[in-house]
């Protein structure tokens, strides 16, 4: 301690003033006056003294554990039950109350309760800090009122008097406590009043409860300072700051990640919008290719086949020419030859044979032709149907006969011209149905729906605009089928729910979309859609109302997975709007005001009935899961139609037949009829007979002039000749004009094509791109040839256009797979605006251009910049704590042994506080684990080396230039150490706590140094210590009870001088010690020892011990005394000065009970 004059250690604040008002047994109010050197509160057991050091411990602590020091003499095995409720009401005992007993109070009805304490610096400086409690009459535990005030001066007990007759307020305490501070929170008032009492620390008022308990050291010295002394470090809220801050990274990390995934998701999107686009290019082109501007390039090709024809007709015709000529002079000459022949023949006499060989020859052309005549009017009659003699009489009868007949016949050719079209009407009808039934299989081949083609590709178009999937579209149809046992309704249902069946059942999420769609696209036929996400108000009730025989107990809705929205809805459509019991009888409807007949008649209400039989073929069915019976029934239908196409075709042919004979008989019955020639005009057997008589006459000429023969002879051979050079060069007249009329066609041929050619010519990309397939062109000399290659050139294109457009269509779904895997997993705008659809590839790959060239380096450079600087500065900050914590303690214990050297603790010894460091393993491994993440050394205490400052130096990089790899294993490194600091298990707390808590790197003991007088030696110069043995002090459990109480108030002394903080002038800013039970286990010697080192640290000491036990009166500056009226079970105290008394007031005792509350015995 530091007196000042009569002063001691001014400037620290010290308690002055107690003020209790009923407090237990404190009946009424009471002051007790506090020494400023110290004061002794002693009186026998059980007076009180506890019970106002518990009075005193509710100012500092909201809810503090009552008698402590008691509890701690029995080992804590006694539980105080002692509460703030039972302190006000001033429990006296318990009183018998029938068979039981309940207990008695001082103060049973409304009260209210004080506890002040007045602190004095010595210097003008004055702080009372207040407890206030009130209870009303029947009030219990829970009915404490509180309130905390702060002033500068002692508690106005008559003003509080004054508004207690209602319970406290904060306004009624702000209103007569006007210069205070009132407070209803005990938090708030505590932080306040440590701040005006100079205690800074969390764990100072704690080690003071500690110390007032007499709980002792609780073992060893070492776990004395780590749990009851030592700050919690700051390196537990840096870890806290650095989980925090890295959950920042973490999140720019998942950020990176996440635009890693998209851009890795998006990766193939160019290449395969490339590959797509280039299908498209490659097939236009093959399209264009293989369409007009194929035809242009034919037409070219085709001029120069005929360019080459005109050139081999030309050729041909120069050669025919050539050869025609020299034929005709060769029979020029050779009828020369035969003039001169017939000239002498006819010279000598030949003329009369030459006129009858004449007649002859005339004869035998006219035979000839009259055989044709013959021929043609016997197949006439034939074809008539006439069967009549041939002879003058027959041909006579003829005429009348065919034109009898003609009129028979006329009937009976209209009537078979009236099946012939009927036949060909009933094969044109058949091919139809045929044609349709198989192009409606194709089409319930390649899907399952009932529905319509037109109905189906509606929806597609609908689902490939606006990137809806089909399945997740159901039309109503598809998902109701008749139940097992009711198939016999299927016709009634059909015609009954077609309207419901042929709606589109969309999700609400994608009215909108498909509404806009439809607005802006023509549909095939109608569509109704509606928002199946809509409620249909009753529709639950509507089903469990649904009576047996209602037509929706007859069907069996499909009402899961994707589905299951939807179905839902349809199961309560049917039940509000189609509720119709299903009757077989169709009488029976009469009696019903709604229902549906077996025969599919709807009856809507009382007056209305309808039926629609449009769609009543079981092939127009639209109800079912799948189409496999429909499927079925066309297979056979198309089956069937095959064979009735085939009958059609043969009663076809038929019929045709007929009707062609009949066609026949008629023109040959007209013919027939019309022919008026004489007999000798029809009959080849009058020119036979003519023939014969010239033949004969002949004959005889011939005869008459044999001498003529050689000269004939010579005639026929010549004639001969003459015929065969004649026919020869009439052949050749007819092959040259053949050669020249093909030579005028190739030419015609070629200005057309010319012309043709003229008017779309090809490009000369097409030319360009087509000359390859026709690389065979120069073997076609002719136009089927050219024609041949132009289909297979043609074919060749199409396969390739096909390949085109596979290989488009395959990279167009695997790009829209792309794009809703892509939705699906991150949302985007894009799908939004732009849908999944191919049309919205452009935008995918813009989003994959922004994210390679943007996003995806901004989100790489945030994460570098945020590890680099803010991860790298909290990690370097605990890093820096972890050092700096340790050597704060050492540094502020360190001090704390040169007042310890001054203060004997046994006659000759002192004692030394001997702090070492403990690093555990664990903690070193986390240290080196965040310096190996951060890429830094500890150069020297307090200075960190960090990569930033390392990178100025030879060889060194920079984190700038860190690979991605190397920064992804640091910051691995590190996100595993702050999932650990992060976590909750057990293990991991415990984890945390070694590598955190520098307390537990340290290891704290006390060593005391005893003099040894050396025999002969010189005194010292201080105490005459010349050598000193040292012993250590880890606990105390091989100390007497006395010497235990000794060394823990030396320990307590530099404990809480480390707490409170010495400041420059030798002592703590707060310094009162209160101290129930005090030293009563030791020898006066050795609680004055430890008194004495408790002023040498400079605290005023408040303690509480029996007065039959020790007296510790000599080392304190008062002693009160603490009385109680046995009768009326009510406490007061008694005050004697013991250091210094004013003159002519030695050894004189002042009450400061209320006289009326006690009666001193």
């Amino acid at each position: 301690m530091l007196p000042m004059g009569e002063l001691t250690n001014p400037g620290q604040m010290r308690l002055a003033l107690v003020q209790v008002v009923n407090w237990g047994t404190f009946h009424g109010a009471h002051t007790m006056h506090v020494d400023r050197n110290g004061t002794l509160l002693t009186g026998n057991s059980g007076v009180g003294k506890s019970t106002l050091f518990d009075a005193m411990l509710r100012v500092f602590d909201a809810r503090p554990r009552s008698n402590e020091a008691a509890a701690q003499r029995a080992g804590g095995a006694v539980e105080d039950k002692r509460t703030t409720f039972t302190y006000m009401r001033g429990k006296v005992g318990d009183k018998a109350v029938g068979e039981g007993s309940a207990s008695a109070f001082q103060r049973p009805g409304a009260t209210w309760s004080a506890v002040a304490l007045t602190f004095d610096n010595a210097a003008g400086t004055r702080v009372t800090v207040s407890a206030l409690f009130d209870l009303p009459k029947n009030g219990t535990e829970s009915s404490v009122g509180r309130y905390y005030l702060i002033d500068n001066k002692p508690l106005d007990l008559t003003a509080i008097e004054g508004i207690a007759e209602k319970r406290f307020t904060k306004s009624a305490l702000d209103a007569i406590f006007p210069d205070a501070q009132v407070f209803d929170v005990h938090k708030a008032f505590a932080e306040r009043f440590r701040r005006l009492l100079g205690i800074n620390s969390d764990q100072a008022l704690p080690l003071l409860r500690v110390i007032q308990a007499g709980k002792g050291l609780g073992g060893s010295v070492n776990n004395f300072f780590r749990d009851q002394v030592l700050d919690a470090p700051a390196t537990l809220a840096a870890a806290d700051d650095v989980v925090e801050e890295f959950s920042n990274l973490m999140s720019i990390r998942q950020r990176l990640e996440d635009v890693r995934q998209q851009r890795d998701q998006l990766a193939p999107v160019p290449g395969l919008n490339k590959e797509y686009a280039q299908s498209l290019l490659d097939a236009n082109r093959l399209r264009d290719l293989a369409g007009e501007e194929f035809e242009a390039y034919r037409q070219q090709l085709a001029v120069t086949v005929h360019e080459k024809t005109l050139e081999r007709f030309k050729a041909l015709a120069q050669a025919k020419a050539k050869e025609l000529g020299a034929e005709r002079g060769i029979r020029d000459g050779l009828a020369k030859e035969l003039r001169q022949l017939e000239a002498d023949y006819n010279n000598q006499g030949g003329n009369a044979i030459s006129a009858i060989e004449q007649s002859l020859e005339n004869a035998r052309v006219g035979l000839k032709l009259r055989q044709q005549v013959e021929e043609s009017a016997r197949k006439a009659l034939a074809d008539a149907g006439l069967e009549l003699q041939w002879s003058p009489a027959g041909w006579e009868q003829a005429h009348e006969h065919a034109a009898a007949r003609s009129a028979e016949l006329k009937d009976d050719s209209e009537a078979l011209k009236e099946l012939r079209f009927e036949a060909f009407d009933g094969h044109a009808t058949r091919k139809r149905e045929l044609a349709a039934a198989q192009q409606e299989l194709v089409s319930l081949k390649t899907r399952k729906s009932l529905l319509p083609p037109s109905s189906i590709e509606n929806r597609s178009a609908i689902a490939a605009a606006t990137g809806v999937p089909e399945e997740q579209m159901p039309f109503g149809g598809e998902l109701i089928d008749l139940a097992e046992g009711h198939e016999q309704w299927r016709p009634a249902a059909e015609r009954a729910l077609r309207s419901l069946a042929t709606t589109l059942l969309v999700p609400g999420e994608h009215f909108a979309a498909i509404t806009r769609y439809l607005n802006d696209h023509s549909v095939r036929g109608a569509l109704r859609a509606v928002d199946v996400s809509k409620p249909l108000a009753g529709g639950a009730l509507a089903v469990e109302d649904a009576a047996d025989g209602d037509l929706l107990t007859k069907l069996d809705i499909l009402a899961v997975g994707a589905a299951a929205d939807a179905g839902g809805w349809i199961r309560e459509r049917i039940a509000l709007d189609f509720a119709y019991p299903c009757v077989e009888d169709p009488d029976e409807l009469a009696r019903l005001d709604k229902g549906l007949s077996l025969g599919g008649v709807v009856k809507r209400n009382r007056h209305t009935v309808e039926k629609d039989d449009r769609n009543t073929s079981r092939q127009d069915y639209v109800l079912g899961f799948d189409n496999a019976a429909k499927l079925e029934l066309v297979a056979a239908q198309v089956e069937d139609l095959q064979q009735e196409l085939t009958k059609a075709a043969e009663l076809a042919q038929s019929r045709e037949e007929s009707h062609q004979g009949m066609s026949r008989q008629l023109e040959a019955l007209r013919r027939v009829a019309e022919d008026h020639r004489p007999w000798e005009q029809v009959s080849a057997a009058v020119a036979a007979d003519e023939l014969a008589r010239i033949e004969q006459r002949l004959k005889d000429a011939l005869t008459a002039q044999a001498d003529l023969e050689p000269l004939r002879a010579n005639i026929e051979a010549a004639r001969h000749k003459h015929q065969s050079s004649t026919e020869a060069a009439a052949v050749l007249q007819s092959e040259y004009r053949a050669v020249d009329a093909q030579l005028s066609t190739a030419d015609s041929l070629l200005d057309a094509a010319r012309q043709r050619l003229a008017q779309q010519p090809p490009s000369d990309a097409t030319v360009t791109a087509l000359e390859p397939y026709f690389a065979d062109f120069g073997d076609v000399l002719e136009m089927h040839e050219l024609d041949n290659l132009a289909n297979q050139v043609r074919t060749r294109l199409l396969a390739e256009l096909h390949v085109a457009e596979s290989r488009g269509q395959a990279t167009s779904e695997r790009l829209t797979r792309t794009f809703e895997g892509f939705v699906r997993e991150w949302g985007t705008a894009i799908s939004a605006d732009h849908g999944t659809s191919i049309g919205a590839a452009g935008e995918f790959e813009s989003r994959y251009h922004a994210i390679v060239s943007d996003g995806l380096p901004a989100q790489e450079a945030e994460f570098r910049q945020f590890f680099n600087q803010r991860t790298h500065e909290s990690f370097s900050t605990l890093l820096h704590l972890l050092d700096e914590e340790r050597r704060s303690i050492t540094s502020r214990i360190l001090p704390l042994n040169g007042i310890l050297s001054e203060v004997n603790f046994h006659e000759g010894s002192f004692l030394e506080l001997d702090i070492k460091q403990t690093l555990p393993a664990t903690a070193k491994q986390f240290k080196d684990a965040i310096q190996n993440a951060l890429k830094v050394r500890h150069s020297r205490p307090g200075k960190t080396v960090t990569a930033a400052s390392a990178a100025l130096a030879p060889g060194a990089s920079s984190p700038e230039t860190d690979d991605d790899a190397e920064l992804t294993t640091r910051y691995k490194s590190l996100e595993t150490l702050v999932k650990r600091l992060g976590s909750q298990t057990p293990e991991d707390r415990r984890w945390r706590a070694d590598v955190l808590d520098v307390r537990g790197h340290l290891f704290i003991q006390c060593k005391e140094h005893r003099e040894v007088q050396g025999s002969g030696s010189k005194p010292a110069a201080k105490g005459g210590r010349t050598k000193a043995e040292v012993f250590m002090h880890a606990d105390t459990g091989s100390m007497s009870g006395g010497e235990r109480q000794r060394f823990t108030a030396f320990i307590m002394a530099a404990a809480l001088s480390y707490q409170l903080g010495i400041a420059e002038q030798g002592f703590t800013t707060y310094g009162t010690v209160m101290m129930d039970e005090a030293f009563v286990l030791a020898s006066e010697e050795f609680a004055g020892a430890g008194i004495k080192a408790l002023h040498e640290f400079g605290f005023q000491l408040l303690l509480a011990a029996p007065e039959n036990v020790i007296d510790l009166s000599r080392h304190l500056g008062s002693v009160t005394e603490i009385l109680r009226d046995k009768r009326t079970n009510r406490s007061g105290v008694l005050t004697a000065p013991v250091i210094g008394p004013r003159p002519g007031t030695e050894g004189t005792w002042r009450s400061e009970a209320n006289p009326v509350d006690i009666v001193l015995r």
